[in-house]
């Protein structure tokens, strides 16, 4: 995807933090998955005999779960990647607000004490730094 405009480039900053939520609560429940198939393939394995039913197929699934981990974490490290290069044509100020906002979660308000700009400074150095980005290409189509 190439930016056209500031606000895809906000978007897409915006975009960042979902990225990482929904890799780390893909990673979680996939885990929890494999983890809960495992112990159940355990207890068929000492069961076994006595039912003559196994859950063989649902074991099967731990390979796909760990595909859809594989997945989440490609994602969110494309974006990284998009990041680490994207920052390369921002100045340190950008580049710390940038950082506070959409990776550190800070909010405008305690944006001020943290960076020690104004809240409207603060707007206006985004703002600079969108612009700048405008023209690059980030890898996906900038959807979660």
């Amino acid at each position: 995807m190439k930016f056209e405009n500031a606000s895809q480039v906000k978007k897409w900053l915006r975009l960042l933090p979902v990225a990482k939520k929904e890799m780390k609560a893909k990673i979680d429940m996939y885990s929890e998955l494999i983890a809960d198939l495992n112990r159940v393939g355990l207890a068929d394995e000492t069961a076994g005999n006595l039912k003559g039913v196994t859950y063989g197929e649902a074991l099967s699934s731990v390979d796909r779960y760990r595909q859809k981990i594989k997945e989440a974490r490609d994602k969110f490290d494309g974006m990284m990647r998009d990041w680490e290069r994207l920052r390369e044509l921002l100045d340190s100020e950008e580049i710390t607000v940038l950082t506070e906002k959409y990776f550190k979660g800070t909010s405008w308000t305690a944006m001020e004490f943290v960076v020690f700009y104004s809240r409207r400074q603060c707007f206006r150095i985004l703002d600079r730094a969108a612009e700048k980005l405008v023209g690059q290409t980030v890898s996906g189509d900038g959807n979660v």
